[in-house]
């Protein structure tokens, strides 16, 4: 008896470091030391660099009379019980995204849009497009490319959207597109691409001969560093983009970093939450077509009084008002010159999802889990003194106050809008990444050195369109 208990605790014994070993095997196989090595030493970055400066050594300035015009094209999809119609614009399932929590739209309780400005000078056009949604989706910046095709190219498209955490879901594909977006539905995506279409070719046909202008405002009490809080840097600057047609009619655009969460996960109806309000407000005033980007959100979250839906009220509405004000001091130029560059970037491996402080999964699980990502636009163009650049990703509001200062010394304006059609996450200062964060442990994707490697190309293509060495 006393034999068969040994033999029995040698065998478990045995089990036992055989499963230890196959868990430190996996453990090592599923995982990976993040990577710290000097970014402008990769080949991603020396890739990016070169294409790069190809596409800023043909970037062509061109001066002239403005000829502009405004689209606007609702988005908000009837929710109905029953089989969907896309055809009648009819869903019964869509997904609130943003949230991460499963919840399914049950109806609206306010409408959403997508605008477009058209500008041309001298027989050159772009397009600026922003959406009442939390981001562009891929899938819909190709198949309206794919509308386009003769019309304009993806280069003169340049997109962004309010960051609305209360709108349409269901165009990201795979694992994580799916928690956060809801299951990837091809009809949605057709659906909203035929009204990104419509919104473009009507600001193409609406074009008039115009006067532009920006300016900025500072309205630090609606925004806050979400990351320390009080003792955090941001970036409170309200701009705002004029646009007036020589007949009359008036487009505003206004741009800031607070996230669009006022309105939370409790909310199951569809809505603009506080830049619906901000636009809202400007169009019941003189403005014939307000639009809304969300700027440097990868760190700032709103704040004001009141709460829910009366809290994104009170943020829009005060917002709006700050943007009546600066319009009202502006002046106005009815000829430009128009610089515009579009660059496609490369990115280091994906390290997505904290393990412990040196290790995140392995880029072999993350592929399983992100959408593939393959090209990657960064775009900047400069109106008069006005430089603006559309990201790829959650820029941090302390990051983006450096570059707008840097700008402002030099006498420019800026803008610095996310979402432009792709999604790399959060991209926040390297001295977050290892500390216990949201925006660091679950969206931050690439690696400490990310932030300042994509703020150097952002640095080099503001220094290109402006001429100068920020």
């Amino acid at each position: 008896m006393k034999m068969k208990t040994k033999k029995w605790q040698r065998r478990a014994l045995r089990i036992l470091g055989f499963t230890i070993i196959i868990l430190i095997v996996l453990f090592f196989s599923l995982t990976r030391t993040i990577d710290t090595a000097p970014y402008f030493k990769t080949a991603y970055y020396k890739n990016s660099i070169e294409n790069m400066n190809l596409a800023t050594d043909t970037m062509q300035s061109t001066k002239g009379s403005l000829l502009a015009g405004f689209g606007k094209v609702s988005i908000t999809p009837p929710i109905k019980t029953g089989k969907t119609d896309v055809e009648k614009s009819s869903f019964n399932a869509i997904k609130l995204s943003g949230f991460g929590d499963g919840k399914i739209a049950v109806g609206v309780h306010d409408s959403i849009f997508v605008k477009a400005i058209a500008v041309e000078v001298n027989r050159r056009d772009l397009v600026f497009i922003s959406a009442d949604l939390i981001s562009i989706p891929e899938s819909v910046v190709k198949q309206v490319t794919e509308n386009l095709k003769g019309k304009l190219s993806r280069e003169q498209l340049f997109f962004g959207a309010t960051h609305t955490h209360s709108s349409i879901g269901n165009c990201m594909p795979g694992f994580i597109g799916e928690i956060f977006e809801g299951k990837f539905q091809p009809d949605i995506v057709k659906w909203l691409s035929d009204r990104f279409t419509k919104a473009i070719i009507e600001a193409l046909n609406d074009k008039k001969t115009s006067k532009f202008s920006s300016t900025y405002i500072k309205v630090p009490n609606l925004i806050r560093n979400r990351i320390i809080g009080e003792a955090g840097r941001l970036n409170s600057k309200l701009t705002v983009i004029s646009f007036v047609q020589n007949q009359g009619r008036r487009a505003v655009i206004g741009m800031y970093s607070a996230h669009a969460t006022t309105i939370g996960s409790w909310n199951d109806n569809i809505s603009g939450d506080y830049p619906g309000y901000f636009q809202r407000s400007l169009e019941s005033k003189d403005i014939d077509m307000a639009m809304f980007y969300a700027e440097t959100v990868g760190s700032q979250s709103p704040q004001g009084d009141y709460e829910k839906f009366d809290k994104a009220e009170f943020i829009g509405k005060t917002l709006a008002d700050s943007a009546i004000m600066a319009v009202h001091k502006m002046t106005y130029d009815s000829i430009v010159t128009l610089t515009s560059v579009t660059t496609y970037i490369e990115i280091p491996e994906i390290q997505a999802f904290y393990i412990s402080d040196n290790r995140r999964l392995s880029p072999f699980i993350d592929h399983m889990l992100f959408p593939e990502v393959k090209s990657i636009p960064l775009q900047g163009v400069k109106i008069n003194n006005l430089v603006w650049l559309t990201m790829p990703y959650e820029l941090s509001g302390e990051y983006g106050i450096d570059l707008k200062n840097a700008l402002e010394l030099e006498g420019y304006n800026s803008a610095l809008t996310s979402f432009n059609g792709q999604y790399l996450g959060y991209i926040v200062p390297s001295k977050y990444y290892y500390y216990d964060t949201y925006e660091a442990r679950l969206m931050g994707w690439y690696g400490p050195s990310m932030g300042d490697y994509l703020m150097e190309l952002n640095y080099k293509i503001a220094n290109t369109l402006t001429n100068t060495k920020l």
